[in-house]
């Protein structure tokens, strides 16, 4: 049977869960949170959002974690490429097909995921926010997480498909 690299996807995955309580305990005394910042889409959405987080003393926080998330997005999407590389080095065609949409998935994450956090990372670094760029996040957010859902329902997939397959009789 052909392996499917998934162990830095996997690693991926640790880190975001990572990210996921590290919010929940950042967030726990605040309202709004960073999917929030991320769908803010205007300047003053974002700044109501900032002030909170600096009354609420978690600015820091939220800016440490937004750098992690810079992390997770690095590790995760090289490992659903690669993943979905060693997919299409499989026999089967229904597994290349399932690589190759892997791959595109995890592009496409890649670019989405890093475009929004930056335009995040720098609205905290100005303190304030911007239109154009608090705009710019909320249209990446609903892509960047599509891809994130494709890519990982298509490694899934992949893996229960290469492993079904090398169990049939033939």
């Amino acid at each position: 049977m052909q392996k499917i690299e998934v162990r830095c996807w996997l690693a991926g995955l640790g880190i975001f869960v990572l990210l996921i309580v590290s919010g929940l305990l950042i967030h726990a005394d605040t309202q709004f949170n960073i999917l929030d910042h991320q769908a803010a889409g205007s300047a003053n959405k974002v700044n109501e959002i900032q002030q909170e987080w600096s009354e609420g003393g978690v600015f820091s926080a939220v800016l440490a974690s937004m750098f992690g998330d810079l992390i997770f997005i690095g590790v995760y999407s090289y490992g659903a490429v690669r993943a979905g590389i060693s997919m299409r080095a499989h026999q089967s065609a229904i597994i290349k097909a399932i690589g190759l949409l892997t791959v595109g998935a995890g592009v496409v994450f890649c670019l989405t995921d890093y475009a929004e956090t930056i335009a995040q990372i720098i609205q905290m670094y100005r303190g304030t926010g911007s239109d154009a760029l608090a705009g710019f996040a909320a249209t990446m957010q609903p892509i960047k997480s599509a891809s994130f859902v494709i890519s990982v329902l298509a490694i899934t997939l992949g893996i229960v498909t290469a492993r079904y397959s090398s169990h049939r009789l033939d």
